[in-house]
């Protein structure tokens, strides 16, 4: 996922440590986006301000910090019609050394000027301190 929307959504990721506070949240950053993550631990609204890939996220209810190591399939779509479908992308061999994983799905949505953009997709990622 190489576009703008999309690029956000890859900067998302999966629920991690408790050691950042949650008022560092960049809720209101210029590029700040927010999303929605649904782990087997708990549902997140977390933000993020970045556009790399595996950039992190930061829950806005907490001091939990959302790390991605992997990213399933993404479907965006604008007013229901797909209009981008990327395949599965992995950072490589990051694993937690105490091997505690989650697997999530997620979702955004935003405004563009062609109508509203809804992306979903899977997302796995670790506790970094438990």
């Amino acid at each position: 996922m190489k576009t703008g929307l999309a690029a956000v959504v890859f900067a998302l990721g999966v629920l991690v440590s408790g050691s950042a506070v949650a008022g560092a949240a960049p809720v209101n950053a210029k590029n700040a986006s927010q999303i929605t993550i649904v782990c087997p631990s708990g549902t997140y609204t977390a933000v993020v301000n970045g556009n790399g890939d595996f950039t992190a996220a930061h829950d806005i209810h907490s001091n939990t910090v959302l790390i991605p190591i992997a990213f399933g399939e993404f479907i965006g779509k604008i007013n229901g019609v797909v209009v981008v479908d990327e395949p599965p992308l992995a950072k490589g061999t990051s694993v937690p050394a105490n091997g505690r994983v989650e697997e999530c799905n997620y979702t955004f949505s935003a405004q563009t000027p062609d109508g509203l953009f809804v992306g979903s997709g899977s997302v796995t990622g670790f506790i970094a301190h438990p």
